[in-house]
């Protein structure tokens, strides 16, 4: 629940997230999740289910910026869409039978995996 006084707070903090989306190209997502726990101490699964929704509006406007200066593999973007629906599927129902603990493990394995990975 928002309390008065954090909705410039909020917006800001979705500015600098919507900005590092744009500019890297993804990543969005894993930033709004930590932000909604860490800082507006949302539980873990309503903060997954928010960060997507979230990040739609940085999605599309990113897209058509890529679209527009012609960024954009088609080939790539059709199968790796086909691969998002379904693992999107198949997690949106998984997330909401696992225990909020679970997923918070999960959810920060993968990302100190992805971490190292990038690291090295």
């Amino acid at each position: 629940m928002i309390r008065d006084g954090e909705n410039f707070a909020i917006a800001l903090l979705g500015a600098g997230i919507g900005f590092l989306n744009g500019f890297l190209g993804g990543g969005g997502g894993i930033l709004v999740v930590c932000a909604l726990v860490a800082i507006l101490k949302m539980p873990q699964k309503e903060a997954h289910a928010t960060a997507i929704l979230v990040i739609l509006p940085i999605t599309i406007v990113s897209a058509i910026v890529y679209v527009f200066n012609q960024r954009v593999d088609w080939l790539y973007t059709l199968f790796a869409t086909l691969g998002v629906i379904a693992g999107g599927l198949c997690g949106a129902v998984l997330l909401k039978k696992l225990d909020p603990k679970v997923v918070q493990i999960v959810f920060s394995a993968i990302l100190v995996i992805a971490g190292v990975k990038m690291f090295f």
